[in-house]
């Protein structure tokens, strides 16, 4: 066998591995030595970065969130000046303990859980509710996970994964078998003309509300099968196609890729499966261009669109793009973790079996929630892990949740070890984004989060060189990190 086809087993004419994770010094030399993650310079930087996302967090929130949106909860109720340095000073912290540099595809998941749901979940509630002084015990509990979020990260030593070598053309039939089948089952979930209807109707003013109306009635006639089904397309099957094309240039694996997540939306109208194209191929330059800086270039990139699109907005007399990123993305996770605490405070928790439950009449946390304060039975309002688990076991619930959680990403970042670092980082993005939205146990089954990780596992399965491994090699702030292991 030859050098390329020993680097990677499924992509023989992909050549020299130059993927975007690939450690590189000054001319091309792989081996230069990088400035230390771990010093106290850039954690400084970190703490700059994110104390300035915040403000403009609060500057959008203020300037418009809460103009516009005050029908949906997000009301102002400024605290004093010690509770707003207590706020401001627990949003901040945990960036002194986040991994400055992308040595794990872990750190995409909790960077993105900081950034969209741990700052906002501390913010947006002390804004918000009309009952700031009870939220100790939920501000104190998010700083613990987070924290275990950012140890389970960085610190325990991986574990040796066995590399499975599958045959490429053993894994390609099987592969192209299951999206196919896939895409079968949605085809005839929702005829070709409904699907093109959908889209048409974008085009004529109507909005993706109106494709999710059609979706649910959609799913009632054929099951939660359906429902598993777009999980896995949307979240794993088709971002796969993506990042080979991203990563190895391999543009019918991109195309069909955006294809497919093209077919999701006009099914389902969910915005992810579109932001998802932009999302991965976001990610997989930034991987390429800011590895050493991930944290700081992650937060300040964020920092900028939540300026410009405030900034925009307001000289354009909009909400549209506020809307979008800043009150959909960013301050809805913080919102509804407000909620779940504020209601599941006052009655009981609906306890860990609400997963198994088959009793229709039963109303699950989102439906609760969105009945409480949407008043709309219909409207799910899905919640981050932490709004989950507190829903359904208080504390416990969110400490359990993080568990889970934390060790679903040793896993990965186990299998990840020696594996194409792009690929792998690619494959965790829509995971992460999921987890900001639900379950843990939601994005492991329903989500694709295995599906990822299974596909991480058989499709790669190169046997580094020696340079390789050198590029590979942990920054020296995660000096227990073992990479490549197997048995």
């Amino acid at each position: 066998m030859n050098n390329s086809n020993e680097r990677s087993l499924h992509l023989p004419s992909c050549g020299p591995p130059r993927t975007a994770l690939s450690r590189t010094g000054p001319k091309g030399d792989s081996t230069a030595p990088a400035a230390d993650p771990g010093s106290v310079k850039n954690k400084l930087k970190l703490l700059l970065a994110t104390g300035l996302y915040v403000a403009a967090l609060l500057w959008a929130y203020e300037a418009i969130v809460s103009v516009e949106f005050a029908y949906e909860g997000f009301g102002l109720r400024w605290p004093g000046a010690i509770q707003t340095v207590w706020i401001i000073t627990l949003a901040v912290l945990p960036a002194w303990f986040l991994p400055y540099s992308l040595s794990r595809p872990s750190a995409v998941i909790t960077w993105w859980l900081y950034l969209s749901v741990y700052i906002s979940a501390i913010i947006v509630p002390a804004l918000s509710l009309s009952t700031p002084e009870k939220l100790l015990p939920l501000q104190v509990s998010l700083l613990l996970c987070m924290g275990l979020l950012c140890w389970v990260g960085s610190r325990p030593r991986l574990l040796a994964v066995t590399r499975v070598a599958v045959s490429p053309s053993l894994f390609w039939s099987a592969f192209w078998l299951t999206w196919g089948v896939s895409i079968g089952f949605v085809l005839l979930s929702a005829p070709v003309s409904a699907l093109v209807g959908n889209i048409a109707g974008l085009f004529a003013g109507a909005d993706e509300y109106a494709i999710r109306g059609k979706y649910t009635e959609v799913l009632l006639e054929s099951g939660p099968a359906l429902a598993y089904v777009v999980g896995q397309l949307c979240h794993a099957l088709n971002p796969f196609l993506i990042a080979l094309g991203l990563v190895y240039r391999r543009w019918a694996c991109l195309i069909v890729g955006i294809l497919g997540q093209i077919l999701v939306f006009s099914l389902t109208g969910l915005k992810a499966a579109l932001l998802s194209i932009v999302f991965l191929g976001a990610l997989a330059l930034l991987g390429a261009r800011g590895r050493r800086s991930f944290g700081l270039v992650v937060t300040t990139g964020l920092l900028a669109a939540v300026f410009i699109t405030t900034l925009g907005d307001r000289v354009n007399n909009s909400i549209f793009f506020t809307h979008l990123l800043t009150r959909r993305t960013l301050m809805a996770p913080g919102l509804l973790t407000g909620f779940y605490f504020e209601h599941y405070s006052q009655v009981s928790p609906v306890g860990l079996g609400v997963h198994f439950s088959r009793d229709e009449s039963v109303l699950t946390p989102p439906n609760e929630i969105g009945f409480t304060y949407f008043n709309s039975v219909g409207t799910a309002a899905n919640a981050n892990l932490w709004a989950e688990g507190f829903a359904e076991a208080g504390f416990f619930g969110m400490f359990l949740f993080t568990i889970f959680a934390a060790f679903m990403i040793w896993i990965y970042d186990s299998i990840a070890a020696g594996r194409d670092p792009a690929l792998a980082v690619l494959l965790a993005a829509m995971p992460a984004v999921t987890l900001s939205n639900t379950s843990p146990t939601t994005v492991m089954i329903t989500h694709g989060g295995l599906c990822a990780a299974l596909l991480l596992f058989l499709a790669w399965a190169p046997k580094p060189t020696e340079a390789e491994e050198v590029q590979l090699k942990p920054m020296p702030s995660h000096s227990t990190l073992t990479v490549g292991t197997a048995v």
